[in-house]
């Protein structure tokens, strides 16, 4: 098995569009990187690792209650994965995206001792949490009223965001969500891993409903506060496309990320330009970049039939866990890493149109068939949803999960998506969870 070391969920990069190697490049070729074997592995087979594990979830609890001070002013949270880290006390910092204040696709920094109870660990007060890193080109909402408890419509939507100087066509114009946050190698600065979102169609800019996204990095130097974007670090093989193609959200997006064996490894989901192609809807893909470059643009390379062999902008990658038709798991999105001691193995968890599913792994390339642990029909008009979750184990290092701990996710209420006559934000749930062998 590989060795692992504790990882982190993303941050935003400077967000250059940058050239990507040309295709077939060693990724021994860049600056800084360590030596790269001529063959990593064979081709994962789905089926080389068992499904003869279960998880139990318990009663689900919300810890977050719109317009409640719980909420410290924030609402769409998890809007991603959460981002955790654990301090040397055993607390833990997190990098929750969402609506936070008057932004829309902007990440806050909070604190917990036990994943039930939330402090604001950023700028702004004890009752409204504001933003660490935000879009970068999107300015803030334009509240109708002066209380500011109401910086939105009256059912509780954000006005829409006004626009303000800038480049429209930066990666993360409209959208910068943390999914993971990791120590850099000097042991000081801390890197976000983040999804990256831009909602421009040449030079038109799209109000809703559809948004390209890449993954980039970011660095901060006092402890997540504040944030220096680094770049884009993985796109599609894709380019970015300059009309609608009927695809809402094309590129690659909702990462994870942990570390083992030297290397940063994210997964993540890739969505295919066009619906015809034999990727659609989505697939898993895995990337990584030697842990001494830190995670810079240019030092990625995808996982392509059998090594790592192709570069993470711009090149193809193969999926890794069977899904898609006749696999009971359609659809594949936010996907998350994380290692078990109680199983001794690699678990990925990730949603699909059937509900919570996850696969495990000894090699972090070869996946046991999803198995579905929360059945529930996802993406329907005014029905409830549960999505963006992250197992957690208290008092563990964060993507190090034990025999038991909690599920934190974003729930839905039954108001929600598709509903015109009310709103129902998605906000943060805790529920228990336990992995158990069947055999």
């Amino acid at each position: 098995m590989a060795s692992r070391l504790t990882l982190g969920l993303g941050i935003m990069a400077g967000c250059g569009w940058l050239a990507a190697p040309p295709a077939g490049a060693d990724e021994t070729a860049a600056p800084g990187r360590v030596d790269e074997p001529a063959q990593v592995q064979k081709e994962p087979s789905p089926e080389k690792t068992g499904t003869d594990v279960r998880i139990t979830l318990g009663e689900p609890r919300q810890v977050m209650h719109f317009h409640d001070p719980d909420a410290m002013g924030l609402f769409n949270v998890p809007d991603m994965h959460t981002a955790v880290l654990r301090q040397g006390d055993r607390s833990y910092l997190l990098w929750i995206t969402g609506n936070i204040g008057p932004y829309g696709g902007a990440v806050a920094r909070l604190s917990t001792e036990d994943f039930l109870h939330y402090q604001n660990a950023g700028p702004g007060t004890p009752t409204r949490a504001e933003p660490v890193l935000t879009p970068s080109f999107r300015a803030p909402a334009q509240p109708r009223a002066r209380n500011a408890r109401r910086a939105h419509r009256p059912n509780g939507e954000a006005d829409e965001a006004g626009r303000e100087e800038g480049n429209p066509q930066s990666c993360d114009a409209d959208y910068a969500g943390a999914n993971a946050v990791i120590p850099a190698r000097n042991g000081k600065d801390l890197l976000m891993i983040y999804e990256a979102g831009n909602k421009t169609l040449g030079d038109t800019h799209v109000t809703h409903g559809w948004e390209y996204n890449v993954i980039a990095l970011a660095r901060s130097t006092d402890r997540g506060l504040t944030w220096k974007r680094e770049g884009v670090i993985l796109t599609g093989s894709d380019p970015k496309p300059t009309i609608q193609t009927g695809v809402s959200q094309p590129g690659v997006s909702e990462p994870g990320a942990l570390v083992a064996d030297g290397y940063l490894y994210v997964f993540f989901q890739y969505v295919p330009n066009q619906n015809s192609d034999p990727d659609a809807p989505s697939v898993i893909q895995v990337a990584r970049a030697p842990v001494s470059t830190d995670g810079a643009p240019g030092t990625w390379m995808k996982y392509f039939e059998g090594s790592f062999s192709q570069p993470g902008i711009g090149g193809r990658g193969s999926r890794i866990v069977a899904t898609g038709e006749g696999t009971g798991c359609t659809r594949p999105v936010q996907i998350w890493p994380a290692f078990s001691t109680y199983l001794n193995a690699y678990v990925l968890a990730f949603l699909g149109n059937e509900g919570w599913f996850f696969s495990t792994s000894t090699d972090l390339l070869a996946w046991s068939k999803p198995v579905n642990f929360l059945p529930m029909t996802m993406w329907q008009p005014r029905q409830a949803m549960d999505w963006n979750f992250i197992l957690v184990t208290p008092g563990n290092e964060a993507g190090v999960l034990g025999q038991t701990g909690y599920v934190l996710y974003a729930h839905t209420g039954a108001k929600g998506k598709g509903n015109p006559n009310g709103f129902s934000p998605h906000m943060l749930w805790v529920r228990p969870f336990a992995f158990s062998r069947t055999r």
